[in-house]
């Protein structure tokens, strides 16, 4: 529960944000998933580092400031943004989808 909050934290901050540079480093980062999925060379893409990126995009770089904030309010002592990035880094971009580490 405590990650969708952030989650839609972070939606609603995005709006004060412009959309056509965030879609094109979103496209940018996606098509060097694509690229490593399809054989051919492009760095190892993992899914937590993909929301990361997007989250780092959608709160112009204060993501991690905005869950630490709300994580307190709630009542929480943190996000467990790096746990969470953590866990799904187990996941990578294949040419057959995703494929666990």
């Amino acid at each position: 529960m405590r990650s969708k909050l952030i989650f839609i934290a972070a939606l609603l901050w995005s709006v004060f944000y412009k959309k056509t540079r965030s879609e094109k480093i979103l496209k940018r980062y996606i098509k060097n998933s694509y690229k490593q999925a399809h054989g051919k060379k492009a760095k190892e893409t993992k899914l937590g580092d993909l929301l990361e990126v997007i989250i780092r995009i959608i709160t112009l770089g204060q993501g991690k400031r905005i869950a630490k904030f709300i994580a307190r309010l709630f009542g929480f002592k943190n996000c467990g943004c790096d746990e969470r990035q953590d866990r799904l880094n187990k996941y990578k971009f294949t040419k057959d989808g995703i494929e666990r580490l």
